[in-house]
């Protein structure tokens, strides 16, 4: 009984390392992470229970979240039009979207920035954003790039070790990022829960979450 409730433990502390991840994807706090879980866990509740009658004021909702983007990103659309090709601002356009959660769209900007300019830290917003949408593939795709152009950049060793465990139940290669994570950032502020994960990922051989959606 003892064991199968540190366990059930275990896996909770997996599911919240896995929660932080996408908090550092997102580059939000753990604490607003947390916060639109809970939220969102509520709606998700709700929705089974009134599915037909929510349903256009999500989509509302939705639309107003893109325009309210769209007005966030105006003044940087109008200097991008100016200068097309400046990866910076087409990050930051891309950072703009990727913040109000308008995934497609900061795709798009973050790849002409990385076209333009191949950047490590863009390229792991790319991935994040390929992520959200549902393209683990090529947020991958996006986190190897990134440690071409910078080959020990521990955002991109966090999140594909990440991936490659809890949605694709690769332990090997999520423990083979993981290590030389450890070993290039020593000093790494995430230290500890990069070790338990580690820990985590060698003693179980199955990924203890399957990606649902």
């Amino acid at each position: 009984m003892e064991g199968d409730e540190s366990t059930a433990k275990s896996w909770r502390r997996t599911q919240v390392y896995w929660l932080a991840a996408i908090c550092l994807l997102s580059g939000i706090g753990i604490v607003y992470c947390a916060r639109t879980l809970f939220q969102a866990g509520a709606v998700k509740h709700q929705a089974v229970k009134l599915a037909v009658a929510h349903a256009p004021d999500r989509k509302v909702m939705f639309n107003q979240m893109e325009q309210d983007a769209d007005k966030q990103a105006e003044p940087l659309l109008n200097q991008l039009r100016k200068a097309p090709d400046d990866p910076f601002l087409l990050a930051e356009v891309g950072r703009v979207y990727y913040q109000m959660r308008q995934f497609p769209i900061a795709t798009k900007y973050y790849e002409e920035s990385v076209r333009v300019k191949p950047d490590a830290g863009v390229l792991v917003k790319l991935g994040g954003a390929y992520h959200f949408c549902g393209e683990d593939d090529k947020a991958l795709d996006a986190w190897n790039h990134a440690l071409r152009v910078d080959p020990n950049n521990p955002d991109a060793l966090f999140n594909i070790g990440l991936v490659k465990w809890q949605a694709q139940g690769n332990r090997e290669a999520a423990i083979a990022a993981w290590q030389k994570l450890l070993k290039t950032n020593p000093n790494h502020p995430k230290r500890a829960q990069v070790e338990e994960l580690l820990a985590q990922a060698k003693q179980h051989r199955e990924a203890p979450m399957a990606r649902n959606e």
